[in-house]
Protein backbone atom coordinates (compact mmCIF):
# COMPACT_ATOMS: atom_id res chain seq x y z
CA UNK A 1 0.00 0.00 0.00
CA UNK A 2 1.35 3.51 -0.83
CA UNK A 3 1.93 5.44 2.42
CA UNK A 4 0.92 9.63 1.68
CA UNK A 5 3.03 12.25 2.51
CA UNK A 6 0.75 15.30 3.74
CA UNK A 7 2.13 18.66 3.20
CA UNK A 8 4.33 20.13 6.31
CA UNK A 9 2.82 22.90 6.00
CA UNK A 10 -0.31 25.24 3.57
CA UNK A 11 0.64 25.94 0.48
CA UNK A 12 2.97 28.45 0.15
CA UNK A 13 0.62 30.86 -1.84
CA UNK A 14 -1.91 30.03 0.66
CA UNK A 15 0.18 30.97 3.46
CA UNK A 16 1.02 34.38 2.39
CA UNK A 17 -2.24 35.14 1.84
CA UNK A 18 -3.35 37.70 4.81
CA UNK A 19 -7.04 36.20 4.17
CA UNK A 20 -5.89 32.53 4.31
CA UNK A 21 -7.64 31.82 0.66
CA UNK A 22 -7.28 28.37 -0.35
CA UNK A 23 -5.48 29.26 -3.49
CA UNK A 24 -5.08 26.05 -4.93
CA UNK A 25 -8.42 25.27 -5.28
CA UNK A 26 -9.99 27.79 -6.66
CA UNK A 27 -7.08 27.53 -9.28
CA UNK A 28 -7.46 23.83 -9.58
CA UNK A 29 -11.50 24.61 -10.20
CA UNK A 30 -10.70 26.93 -13.09
CA UNK A 31 -8.35 23.93 -14.52
CA UNK A 32 -11.43 21.97 -14.39
CA UNK A 33 -13.23 24.76 -15.72
CA UNK A 34 -15.55 24.43 -12.51
CA UNK A 35 -15.90 28.61 -12.65
CA UNK A 36 -18.46 28.80 -10.26
CA UNK A 37 -16.94 26.71 -7.51
CA UNK A 38 -13.39 28.55 -8.28
CA UNK A 39 -15.57 31.74 -7.17
CA UNK A 40 -17.08 30.24 -4.06
CA UNK A 41 -13.66 29.05 -2.49
CA UNK A 42 -12.57 32.41 -2.61
CA UNK A 43 -15.86 34.10 -1.34
CA UNK A 44 -14.90 31.95 1.54
CA UNK A 45 -12.80 34.44 2.74
CA UNK A 46 -13.21 37.52 1.61
CA UNK A 47 -16.53 39.52 0.20
CA UNK A 48 -14.34 41.68 -2.17
CA UNK A 49 -13.51 39.14 -5.08
CA UNK A 50 -13.95 41.53 -7.48
CA UNK A 51 -12.14 44.28 -6.32
CA UNK A 52 -9.17 41.85 -5.13
CA UNK A 53 -9.34 40.50 -8.89
CA UNK A 54 -8.72 43.91 -9.98
CA UNK A 55 -6.29 45.08 -7.42
CA UNK A 56 -4.87 42.77 -4.81
CA UNK A 57 -1.29 42.79 -4.27
CA UNK A 58 -1.05 38.99 -4.52
CA UNK A 59 1.44 38.38 -1.86
CA UNK A 60 0.48 34.15 -3.16
CA UNK A 61 2.39 35.01 -6.58
CA UNK A 62 5.88 36.53 -4.67
CA UNK A 63 5.50 32.97 -2.78
CA UNK A 64 4.75 30.82 -5.42
CA UNK A 65 7.07 27.73 -5.98
CA UNK A 66 6.87 28.74 -9.58
CA UNK A 67 9.46 31.43 -8.92
CA UNK A 68 11.76 29.20 -8.87
CA UNK A 69 11.77 29.45 -12.75
CA UNK A 70 10.60 32.82 -12.64
CA UNK A 71 6.81 31.50 -13.96
CA UNK A 72 4.54 32.18 -10.88
CA UNK A 73 0.94 31.33 -11.49
CA UNK A 74 -1.06 34.54 -12.37
CA UNK A 75 -3.28 33.86 -9.35
CA UNK A 76 -4.70 37.70 -9.12
CA UNK A 77 -5.70 37.58 -12.58
CA UNK A 78 -7.31 34.19 -12.60
CA UNK A 79 -9.12 35.52 -9.73
CA UNK A 80 -10.61 38.23 -11.47
CA UNK A 81 -11.57 36.24 -14.82
CA UNK A 82 -13.86 33.97 -12.37
CA UNK A 83 -15.39 37.27 -10.23
CA UNK A 84 -16.34 39.13 -13.64
CA UNK A 85 -17.81 36.46 -15.71
CA UNK A 86 -21.15 37.33 -16.47
CA UNK A 87 -23.56 36.82 -13.57
CA UNK A 88 -20.79 35.00 -12.07
CA UNK A 89 -21.17 37.30 -8.86
CA UNK A 90 -24.86 36.26 -7.28
CA UNK A 91 -26.02 38.16 -4.88
CA UNK A 92 -26.09 36.32 -1.64
CA UNK A 93 -29.38 36.09 0.79
CA UNK A 94 -29.57 37.83 4.14
CA UNK A 95 -29.73 36.29 6.95
CA UNK A 96 -32.26 36.03 9.10
CA UNK A 97 -30.63 35.61 12.63
CA UNK A 98 -30.65 37.57 15.21
CA UNK A 99 -28.53 37.82 18.78
CA UNK A 100 -29.83 41.20 19.89
CA UNK A 101 -26.97 42.96 19.88
CA UNK A 102 -25.66 45.76 18.05
CA UNK A 103 -22.10 47.20 16.30
CA UNK A 104 -20.90 50.23 15.41
CA UNK A 105 -18.70 50.27 12.13
CA UNK A 106 -16.87 53.87 11.58
CA UNK A 107 -15.18 54.04 7.93
CA UNK A 108 -16.64 52.21 4.66
CA UNK A 109 -13.67 50.74 3.41
CA UNK A 110 -12.37 47.07 2.96
CA UNK A 111 -11.67 46.75 6.61
CA UNK A 112 -14.68 48.31 8.06
CA UNK A 113 -17.01 46.56 5.33
CA UNK A 114 -15.12 43.30 5.45
CA UNK A 115 -15.88 42.98 9.54
CA UNK A 116 -19.83 44.54 8.81
CA UNK A 117 -20.28 41.67 6.70
CA UNK A 118 -19.19 38.92 9.13
CA UNK A 119 -21.07 40.22 11.65
CA UNK A 120 -24.37 40.84 9.59
CA UNK A 121 -24.31 37.35 8.64
CA UNK A 122 -23.89 36.56 12.44
CA UNK A 123 -26.99 38.14 13.35
CA UNK A 124 -25.84 41.48 14.93
CA UNK A 125 -27.53 44.51 13.69
CA UNK A 126 -24.33 46.50 12.07
CA UNK A 127 -23.88 50.31 11.24
CA UNK A 128 -21.51 51.95 9.29
CA UNK A 129 -20.52 55.10 9.53
CA UNK A 130 -19.37 56.94 6.83
CA UNK A 131 -18.22 60.63 6.30
CA UNK A 132 -18.46 60.50 2.56
CA UNK A 133 -21.40 60.68 -0.22
CA UNK A 134 -20.57 56.67 -1.25
CA UNK A 135 -19.06 53.78 0.07
CA UNK A 136 -15.65 52.11 -0.41
CA UNK A 137 -13.18 54.35 1.37
CA UNK A 138 -10.25 54.62 -0.56
CA UNK A 139 -11.15 51.90 -2.98
CA UNK A 140 -13.28 54.60 -4.42
CA UNK A 141 -11.57 58.03 -3.96
CA UNK A 142 -7.98 56.82 -3.78
CA UNK A 143 -7.45 53.83 -6.32
CA UNK A 144 -7.49 55.34 -9.67
CA UNK A 145 -10.65 53.65 -12.38
CA UNK A 146 -8.39 52.88 -14.64
CA UNK A 147 -7.13 49.80 -12.19
CA UNK A 148 -10.59 49.70 -10.13
CA UNK A 149 -13.55 50.85 -12.66
CA UNK A 150 -16.80 52.20 -10.19
CA UNK A 151 -19.10 49.39 -11.40
CA UNK A 152 -16.55 46.60 -10.21
CA UNK A 153 -16.19 48.12 -6.29
CA UNK A 154 -19.98 48.53 -6.61
CA UNK A 155 -20.67 45.12 -7.10
CA UNK A 156 -19.17 43.52 -4.38
CA UNK A 157 -20.74 46.76 -1.86
CA UNK A 158 -24.22 45.48 -2.83
CA UNK A 159 -23.36 42.12 -1.70
CA UNK A 160 -22.14 43.50 1.50
CA UNK A 161 -24.69 45.74 2.19
CA UNK A 162 -27.84 43.16 1.14
CA UNK A 163 -25.99 40.98 4.13
CA UNK A 164 -28.30 43.64 6.04
CA UNK A 165 -26.04 46.09 6.95
CA UNK A 166 -27.12 49.42 7.39
CA UNK A 167 -25.11 52.37 5.54
CA UNK A 168 -25.30 55.67 7.12
CA UNK A 169 -23.61 58.01 4.13
CA UNK A 170 -22.71 61.89 5.09
CA UNK A 171 -22.31 60.77 8.58
CA UNK A 172 -19.51 61.77 10.41
CA UNK A 173 -18.56 60.72 13.66
CA UNK A 174 -16.69 62.60 16.01
CA UNK A 175 -16.11 60.45 19.01
CA UNK A 176 -16.09 57.03 19.37
CA UNK A 177 -17.77 57.56 23.09
CA UNK A 178 -20.88 58.97 22.16
CA UNK A 179 -21.84 55.74 19.99
CA UNK A 180 -20.84 53.31 22.83
CA UNK A 181 -22.66 55.60 25.49
CA UNK A 182 -25.63 54.88 23.29
CA UNK A 183 -27.37 52.05 21.15
CA UNK A 184 -24.27 50.19 20.43
CA UNK A 185 -22.71 47.17 22.25
CA UNK A 186 -19.28 47.17 20.35
CA UNK A 187 -17.20 49.49 17.96
CA UNK A 188 -15.02 49.12 15.28
CA UNK A 189 -12.59 51.99 14.50
CA UNK A 190 -11.75 51.54 10.23
CA UNK A 191 -11.39 55.02 8.87
CA UNK A 192 -8.74 54.42 7.03
CA UNK A 193 -5.84 57.36 6.51
CA UNK A 194 -7.75 59.74 4.14
CA UNK A 195 -5.21 62.55 5.45
CA UNK A 196 -2.45 63.30 3.03
CA UNK A 197 0.93 64.68 4.32
CA UNK A 198 3.38 67.24 3.31
CA UNK A 199 7.14 67.33 3.84
CA UNK A 200 7.71 70.10 6.38
CA UNK A 201 10.44 72.35 3.90
CA UNK A 202 10.39 75.42 3.17
CA UNK A 203 8.06 76.43 -0.10
CA UNK A 204 5.61 73.41 0.74
CA UNK A 205 2.55 75.54 0.84
CA UNK A 206 3.28 77.44 -2.40
CA UNK A 207 0.52 77.87 -4.89
CA UNK A 208 0.82 74.51 -7.41
CA UNK A 209 1.44 72.25 -4.50
CA UNK A 210 -1.28 69.53 -4.28
CA UNK A 211 -1.21 65.97 -1.71
CA UNK A 212 -1.54 63.27 -3.30
CA UNK A 213 -4.60 61.78 -1.73
CA UNK A 214 -6.81 64.62 -1.84
CA UNK A 215 -5.57 65.16 -5.57
CA UNK A 216 -7.03 61.19 -6.28
CA UNK A 217 -9.79 62.19 -4.61
CA UNK A 218 -10.59 65.17 -6.86
CA UNK A 219 -9.87 62.46 -10.03
CA UNK A 220 -12.20 60.46 -8.91
CA UNK A 221 -15.36 62.41 -7.39
CA UNK A 222 -15.43 64.28 -10.83
CA UNK A 223 -14.09 67.67 -9.85
CA UNK A 224 -11.35 69.51 -11.90
CA UNK A 225 -8.12 69.35 -11.19
CA UNK A 226 -5.74 71.55 -12.81
CA UNK A 227 -2.04 70.72 -13.49
CA UNK A 228 0.70 72.56 -15.10
CA UNK A 229 2.58 70.97 -17.82
CA UNK A 230 5.32 69.79 -15.87
CA UNK A 231 4.23 67.63 -12.65
CA UNK A 232 6.77 66.34 -10.39
CA UNK A 233 5.67 63.58 -7.68
CA UNK A 234 7.66 62.78 -4.61
CA UNK A 235 7.04 59.58 -3.02
CA UNK A 236 7.80 56.07 -4.12
CA UNK A 237 4.78 54.20 -2.95
CA UNK A 238 1.23 53.12 -4.57
CA UNK A 239 -0.09 56.80 -4.10
CA UNK A 240 2.80 58.06 -5.69
CA UNK A 241 2.71 56.06 -8.66
CA UNK A 242 -1.03 56.33 -8.92
CA UNK A 243 -0.80 60.16 -9.21
CA UNK A 244 2.18 60.26 -11.78
CA UNK A 245 -0.01 58.10 -13.68
CA UNK A 246 -3.04 60.18 -12.96
CA UNK A 247 -1.59 63.55 -13.91
CA UNK A 248 -0.48 61.66 -17.06
CA UNK A 249 -3.50 60.65 -18.29
CA UNK A 250 -4.87 64.28 -17.79
CA UNK A 251 -2.23 65.61 -19.85
CA UNK A 252 0.60 66.99 -18.28
CA UNK A 253 3.36 66.98 -20.88
CA UNK A 254 6.09 65.85 -18.19
CA UNK A 255 5.84 63.45 -15.48
CA UNK A 256 8.33 62.92 -13.38
CA UNK A 257 8.34 60.76 -9.89
CA UNK A 258 11.43 61.30 -7.11
CA UNK A 259 11.29 59.34 -4.11
CA UNK A 260 13.96 58.52 -1.39
CA UNK A 261 13.99 55.08 -2.26
CA UNK A 262 16.87 53.20 -4.36
CA UNK A 263 15.72 52.11 -7.78
CA UNK A 264 15.71 48.47 -6.32
CA UNK A 265 13.73 49.09 -3.13
CA UNK A 266 10.61 51.22 -4.77
CA UNK A 267 7.49 50.62 -2.27
CA UNK A 268 5.43 50.29 -5.29
CA UNK A 269 4.76 47.28 -7.11
CA UNK A 270 7.29 46.21 -10.10
CA UNK A 271 5.04 45.72 -12.08
CA UNK A 272 3.21 49.23 -11.61
CA UNK A 273 6.99 50.37 -11.92
CA UNK A 274 7.05 49.17 -14.76
CA UNK A 275 3.45 50.38 -16.59
CA UNK A 276 4.37 54.09 -15.32
CA UNK A 277 7.24 53.77 -17.23
CA UNK A 278 5.33 52.58 -20.18
CA UNK A 279 3.04 55.94 -19.98
CA UNK A 280 6.12 58.02 -19.90
CA UNK A 281 6.42 58.51 -16.17
CA UNK A 282 10.23 59.28 -15.37
CA UNK A 283 11.82 57.86 -12.33
CA UNK A 284 14.37 60.05 -9.87
CA UNK A 285 15.49 57.70 -7.32
CA UNK A 286 17.16 57.86 -4.22
CA UNK A 287 16.80 61.96 -4.00
CA UNK A 288 15.93 63.39 -0.65
CA UNK A 289 13.91 67.04 -0.45
CA UNK A 290 15.32 70.14 0.45
CA UNK A 291 12.70 72.83 -0.46
CA UNK A 292 10.20 73.63 -2.70
CA UNK A 293 11.80 76.42 -5.03
CA UNK A 294 9.72 79.67 -6.18
CA UNK A 295 7.92 83.11 -4.76
CA UNK A 296 4.57 82.53 -5.27
CA UNK A 297 4.41 79.68 -7.15
CA UNK A 298 6.17 76.15 -7.37
CA UNK A 299 8.64 76.20 -9.56
CA UNK A 300 10.51 72.99 -9.07
CA UNK A 301 11.91 70.95 -6.11
CA UNK A 302 15.77 71.34 -4.63
CA UNK A 303 17.31 67.72 -4.20
CA UNK A 304 20.31 66.05 -2.92
CA UNK A 305 21.51 62.87 -4.36
CA UNK A 306 21.35 59.97 -1.25
CA UNK A 307 24.24 57.45 -0.68
CA UNK A 308 21.63 55.32 1.19
CA UNK A 309 19.02 55.23 3.30
CA UNK A 310 17.01 52.74 5.69
CA UNK A 311 14.04 52.84 8.02
CA UNK A 312 14.44 51.74 11.70
CA UNK A 313 11.70 49.76 13.47
CA UNK A 314 9.50 52.52 14.61
CA UNK A 315 9.76 53.68 10.94
CA UNK A 316 12.12 56.48 11.36
CA UNK A 317 14.14 57.46 8.46
CA UNK A 318 17.64 57.39 8.34
CA UNK A 319 20.24 58.32 4.79
CA UNK A 320 23.30 59.71 4.60
CA UNK A 321 23.39 62.67 1.31
CA UNK A 322 26.23 63.53 -0.92
CA UNK A 323 27.86 66.65 0.17
CA UNK A 324 27.14 68.94 -2.73
CA UNK A 325 24.96 66.96 -5.03
CA UNK A 326 21.92 69.90 -4.61
CA UNK A 327 20.39 69.74 -8.10
CA UNK A 328 16.68 71.06 -8.82
CA UNK A 329 13.85 69.19 -10.54
CA UNK A 330 12.09 71.67 -12.80
CA UNK A 331 8.15 71.58 -11.97
CA UNK A 332 5.15 74.05 -12.02
CA UNK A 333 2.86 71.25 -10.11
CA UNK A 334 4.02 69.18 -6.62
CA UNK A 335 2.16 66.73 -5.61
CA UNK A 336 3.06 65.28 -2.09
CA UNK A 337 2.73 61.56 -1.84
CA UNK A 338 5.02 60.85 0.98
CA UNK A 339 2.42 59.65 3.67
CA UNK A 340 -0.97 59.77 5.97
CA UNK A 341 -2.36 60.18 9.04
CA UNK A 342 -5.22 58.74 10.67
CA UNK A 343 -7.57 60.90 12.52
CA UNK A 344 -6.88 60.37 16.05
CA UNK A 345 -10.07 62.90 17.35
CA UNK A 346 -12.29 59.29 17.30
CA UNK A 347 -10.65 58.08 20.20
CA UNK A 348 -9.84 61.21 22.03
CA UNK A 349 -12.00 60.42 25.09
CA UNK A 350 -9.98 56.86 25.50
CA UNK A 351 -6.63 57.72 27.21
CA UNK A 352 -6.19 53.86 27.23
CA UNK A 353 -6.21 53.44 23.32
CA UNK A 354 -2.83 53.85 22.43
CA UNK A 355 -1.05 55.20 19.55
CA UNK A 356 2.59 53.66 18.22
CA UNK A 357 5.26 55.92 17.44
CA UNK A 358 3.80 55.49 13.65
CA UNK A 359 0.74 57.47 14.62
CA UNK A 360 -1.50 54.09 14.04
CA UNK A 361 -3.94 53.12 16.49
CA UNK A 362 -2.22 50.20 19.06
CA UNK A 363 -4.67 46.91 18.95
CA UNK A 364 -3.86 43.30 19.72
CA UNK A 365 -2.34 41.63 16.65
CA UNK A 366 -4.82 38.35 16.74
CA UNK A 367 -8.21 40.55 18.10
CA UNK A 368 -7.88 44.12 16.61
CA UNK A 369 -8.91 45.02 20.11
CA UNK A 370 -7.80 48.39 21.71
CA UNK A 371 -7.24 48.86 25.59
CA UNK A 372 -10.33 49.87 25.76
CA UNK A 373 -12.97 47.16 26.05
CA UNK A 374 -15.30 46.90 23.51
CA UNK A 375 -13.49 48.72 21.09
CA UNK A 376 -11.54 47.29 18.25
CA UNK A 377 -9.47 48.95 15.41
CA UNK A 378 -8.58 48.20 11.93
CA UNK A 379 -7.17 49.01 8.12
CA UNK A 380 -4.70 51.52 7.02
CA UNK A 381 -5.93 53.14 10.81
CA UNK A 382 -3.71 50.24 12.41
CA UNK A 383 -1.46 48.89 9.42
CA UNK A 384 -0.04 52.20 8.05
CA UNK A 385 -0.30 52.68 4.25
CA UNK A 386 -1.16 49.04 3.14
CA UNK A 387 -3.48 47.05 1.08
CA UNK A 388 -7.03 45.91 0.46
CA UNK A 389 -6.11 42.53 1.11
CA UNK A 390 -4.45 43.41 4.36
CA UNK A 391 -7.32 45.63 5.24
CA UNK A 392 -9.82 42.82 4.86
CA UNK A 393 -7.03 40.29 7.30
CA UNK A 394 -7.85 43.21 9.74
CA UNK A 395 -11.97 43.04 9.23
CA UNK A 396 -12.12 39.10 9.51
CA UNK A 397 -10.40 39.41 12.77
CA UNK A 398 -12.23 42.00 14.17
CA UNK A 399 -15.71 40.35 13.01
CA UNK A 400 -14.02 37.21 15.18
CA UNK A 401 -13.15 39.04 18.10
CA UNK A 402 -16.05 41.66 18.27
CA UNK A 403 -18.55 38.16 17.95
CA UNK A 404 -17.06 36.23 20.73
CA UNK A 405 -16.76 39.63 22.43
CA UNK A 406 -20.74 39.80 22.10
CA UNK A 407 -21.23 36.04 23.43
CA UNK A 408 -20.65 34.28 20.22
CA UNK A 409 -18.09 31.33 18.63
CA UNK A 410 -16.00 33.69 16.53
CA UNK A 411 -16.84 31.35 13.31
CA UNK A 412 -17.25 33.28 10.11
CA UNK A 413 -16.30 31.15 7.72
CA UNK A 414 -18.92 28.98 6.01
CA UNK A 415 -18.47 26.47 3.25
CA UNK A 416 -19.83 27.91 -0.22
CA UNK A 417 -18.14 25.10 -2.35
CA UNK A 418 -19.00 21.79 -2.40
CA UNK A 419 -17.03 19.31 -1.14
CA UNK A 420 -13.75 18.80 -3.31
CA UNK A 421 -13.54 14.87 -4.90
CA UNK A 422 -10.27 12.79 -5.12
CA UNK A 423 -7.76 14.62 -7.19
CA UNK A 424 -5.87 12.19 -8.50
CA UNK A 425 -2.20 12.64 -9.92
CA UNK A 426 -1.85 15.12 -13.07
CA UNK A 427 0.23 14.68 -16.48
CA UNK A 428 2.30 18.05 -15.00
CA UNK A 429 2.47 17.00 -11.48
CA UNK A 430 5.65 18.73 -10.62
CA UNK A 431 7.01 21.79 -12.19
CA UNK A 432 5.60 23.70 -15.11
CA UNK A 433 6.87 23.15 -18.36
CA UNK A 434 4.83 25.43 -20.25
CA UNK A 435 5.55 29.25 -20.11
CA UNK A 436 3.26 31.80 -18.48
CA UNK A 437 -0.01 33.50 -19.49
CA UNK A 438 0.59 36.78 -19.47
CA UNK A 439 -2.59 39.12 -18.79
CA UNK A 440 -3.48 40.80 -21.69
CA UNK A 441 -3.14 44.64 -22.04
CA UNK A 442 -4.88 47.45 -23.30
CA UNK A 443 -2.21 49.62 -25.59
CA UNK A 444 -0.37 52.40 -23.84
CA UNK A 445 -1.56 54.81 -26.74
CA UNK A 446 -5.19 53.94 -25.83
CA UNK A 447 -4.49 53.77 -22.04
CA UNK A 448 -3.20 57.23 -22.16
CA UNK A 449 -6.70 58.89 -23.76
CA UNK A 450 -8.54 58.65 -20.07
CA UNK A 451 -9.13 56.38 -17.15
CA UNK A 452 -10.72 53.51 -18.93
CA UNK A 453 -9.12 50.13 -17.33
CA UNK A 454 -5.61 48.81 -18.42
CA UNK A 455 -6.06 45.29 -18.23
CA UNK A 456 -8.59 43.52 -20.97
CA UNK A 457 -8.03 40.14 -18.81
CA UNK A 458 -8.04 36.39 -19.20
CA UNK A 459 -9.95 34.54 -21.98
CA UNK A 460 -11.24 31.39 -20.52
CA UNK A 461 -8.99 29.54 -22.64
CA UNK A 462 -6.37 31.43 -21.32
CA UNK A 463 -7.81 31.22 -17.94
CA UNK A 464 -7.95 27.51 -18.05
CA UNK A 465 -4.34 27.05 -19.20
CA UNK A 466 -2.55 29.20 -17.15
CA UNK A 467 -4.56 27.44 -13.84
CA UNK A 468 -3.02 24.38 -15.40
CA UNK A 469 0.32 25.29 -14.69
CA UNK A 470 -0.19 25.30 -11.12
CA UNK A 471 1.66 22.27 -9.01
CA UNK A 472 -0.65 21.70 -6.80
CA UNK A 473 1.32 22.19 -3.37
CA UNK A 474 -1.39 21.87 -1.03
CA UNK A 475 -1.56 17.60 -2.73
CA UNK A 476 -0.20 14.93 -0.91
CA UNK A 477 3.46 13.36 -2.20
CA UNK A 478 2.56 9.84 -2.17
CA UNK A 479 5.15 7.61 -2.05
CA UNK A 480 5.34 4.03 -3.30
CA UNK A 481 8.83 2.53 -1.57
CA UNK A 482 8.60 -0.80 -3.04
CA UNK A 483 9.01 1.51 -6.65
CA UNK A 484 12.28 3.33 -5.32
CA UNK A 485 15.34 1.40 -7.23
CA UNK A 486 17.65 3.82 -5.06
CA UNK A 487 18.32 6.19 -8.43
CA UNK A 488 18.54 9.21 -6.02
CA UNK A 489 16.96 11.26 -8.74
CA UNK A 490 14.50 13.08 -6.35
CA UNK A 491 17.88 14.26 -4.17
CA UNK A 492 19.70 15.43 -6.88
CA UNK A 493 16.50 17.44 -8.32
CA UNK A 494 15.99 18.63 -4.91
CA UNK A 495 19.19 20.08 -4.22
CA UNK A 496 19.79 21.56 -7.97
CA UNK A 497 16.44 23.69 -7.00
CA UNK A 498 18.13 25.74 -4.72
CA UNK A 499 21.23 26.33 -6.88
CA UNK A 500 23.11 23.93 -4.84
CA UNK A 501 25.50 21.58 -6.17
CA UNK A 502 24.12 17.86 -5.60
CA UNK A 503 23.81 17.02 -1.97
CA UNK A 504 22.39 14.82 -0.05
CA UNK A 505 22.70 16.12 2.84
CA UNK A 506 21.31 19.40 1.28
CA UNK A 507 18.01 17.57 0.33
CA UNK A 508 14.43 17.81 1.79
CA UNK A 509 13.88 14.17 0.09
CA UNK A 510 15.59 11.70 1.85
CA UNK A 511 16.37 8.03 0.53
CA UNK A 512 17.83 5.13 3.25
CA UNK A 513 18.10 1.78 2.23
CA UNK A 514 16.22 -0.99 4.68
CA UNK A 515 18.00 -4.23 4.71
CA UNK A 516 14.11 -5.36 5.98
CA UNK A 517 12.07 -3.77 3.07
CA UNK A 518 12.32 -1.50 0.55
CA UNK A 519 14.00 1.86 0.73
CA UNK A 520 12.65 4.48 3.61
CA UNK A 521 11.78 7.90 1.80
CA UNK A 522 11.29 10.78 4.01
CA UNK A 523 10.78 14.29 3.75
CA UNK A 524 12.28 17.28 6.01
CA UNK A 525 10.63 19.60 7.67
CA UNK A 526 11.62 22.37 5.47
CA UNK A 527 10.22 20.65 2.51
CA UNK A 528 7.87 23.27 0.72
CA UNK A 529 6.16 20.53 -0.87
CA UNK A 530 6.97 22.00 -4.62
CA UNK A 531 6.65 18.51 -5.95
CA UNK A 532 9.67 18.56 -8.31
CA UNK A 533 10.45 15.17 -7.12
CA UNK A 534 7.45 13.75 -8.01
CA UNK A 535 8.10 15.14 -11.58
CA UNK A 536 11.46 13.90 -11.93
CA UNK A 537 11.04 10.55 -10.45
CA UNK A 538 11.76 7.98 -13.32
CA UNK A 539 9.78 5.10 -11.72
CA UNK A 540 6.73 6.11 -9.97
CA UNK A 541 7.93 6.01 -6.37
CA UNK A 542 6.37 9.49 -5.81
CA UNK A 543 3.88 11.38 -7.75
CA UNK A 544 1.22 14.16 -6.63
CA UNK A 545 -2.04 13.57 -5.84
CA UNK A 546 -3.87 10.50 -3.98
CA UNK A 547 -3.92 8.07 -7.54
CA UNK A 548 -2.18 7.68 -10.40
CA UNK A 549 -3.75 9.20 -13.68
CA UNK A 550 -2.94 5.52 -15.18
CA UNK A 551 -5.17 4.11 -12.11
CA UNK A 552 -7.69 6.08 -13.13
CA UNK A 553 -7.78 5.55 -16.63
CA UNK A 554 -7.48 2.11 -16.30
CA UNK A 555 -10.94 2.21 -14.05
CA UNK A 556 -12.87 4.20 -16.56
CA UNK A 557 -12.37 1.11 -19.17
CA UNK A 558 -14.62 -1.51 -16.87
Amino acid sequence: MPSFKEPVQEAPCSNACPAGIDVPRYVRAIAAGEFAESLAVIREKIPFPSVCGRVCVHPCEKDCNGNWQDNPIQIRALKEFVAERPGALTKEPPTTRSTGKSVAVIGSGPAGLTAAYYLAKLGHAVTVFESKSKSGGMMRWGIPSYDLPEEILDRDIDNILGQGVELKLNTRVDNVNDLLNGDYDAAFIAPGLAEGLKLDIPGAGLKGVMIGVQFLHDINSGKGVKLGSRVLVLGGGGVAFDAARSAVRLGAKEVHLACIESRNSIPARPEVVAEAEQEGVVIHPSLSFCRVEGEDKATGVECLNLRWMKYDDEGGLHFEAVPGSEHVLKADTVIFAVGQGVDLGLVADFPEIFVTPRTTLLVDEETMATGHRGVFAGGDAVNGPSSVIAAIDTGRKAAMAIDKYLGGEGEIDVAMAPPEGEVVQTELQGFPVGARVEVPMVPVEERLKGFAGVEVGFSEEEAVNEAKRCLRCDLPITVEVENCVSCLTCVMRCTLKYGNAFSPARSNVKVYPNTEHDNIIEFTDDCDTCGICARYCPHDALYRGERRLAEVAEEAKK
